[in-house]
């Protein structure tokens, strides 16, 4: 088994910190303290505290191409858009709702860089959908990604506000398949 690098080490301690509520009260040498490694170790890595959570999201990018590339292409395209979906309940369900409050907090949004191969995807989903006539006309690819992302944020952070105690999955669900209605050619509904 191989030794975590630096990097790791980082990572775990501020996953720690975030699940524990105190990310927002540590310091660099306090982090790297508990990591176990130099202060240099973790600015050959990051600029700042706040690149934590941007590779937290970075990390999660990574996770969305290899559903992209072993899933998501070999459904139908409005399957494919229900199972990223359920991708990204499962994964904020999966998340502690201190971290997720923290990620809000920080005011992380859906077109900053690390989330933007998020929203390639679903973009690619959309444009699938207009050539093969299975999406109307009228609509904007671009305006569709953005009511996506903004009905998943959205429930996001009314999960986070009723700290987890919000129908998150149904009401998402529901609130996507409206959209999908909206859009779909009647008859590419499958």
């Amino acid at each position: 088994m191989r030794k975590p690098s630096n990097k790791e080490k980082i990572l775990a301690q501020a996953q720690l910190r975030l699940d524990a509520g105190t990310f927002d009260e540590m310091t660099v040498r306090e982090l790297c303290q508990a990591a176990g490694v130099s202060i240099g170790s973790f600015y050959h890595y990051f600029q700042s505290i706040d690149d934590l959570i941007i590779e937290f999201y970075l990390s999660n990018a990574q996770r969305v191409e290899t559903l992209r590339q072993n899933q998501l292409q070999n459904l139908a395209v409005w399957d494919a858009l229900r199972t990223y979906l359920e991708f990204q309940i499962q994964g904020t369900l999966n998340t502690p709702v201190k971290r997720l409050k923290y990620i809000y907090t920080y005011n992380i949004n859906h077109t900053r860089l690390p989330l933007e191969r998020q929203r390639a995807v679903i973009r690619e989903l959309l444009e699938k959908a207009q050539a093969q006539g299975q999406m109307k006309m009228e609509f904007e690819c671009e305006d569709i990604v953005n009511h996506f992302f903004i009905l998943v944020i959205g429930n996001m952070i009314r999960y986070c506000i009723e700290d987890g105690h919000y129908d998150l999955r149904g009401n998402l669900s529901c609130q996507v398949e409206h959209l999908i209605q909206l859009i779909a050619v009647s008859d590419a509904l499958l």
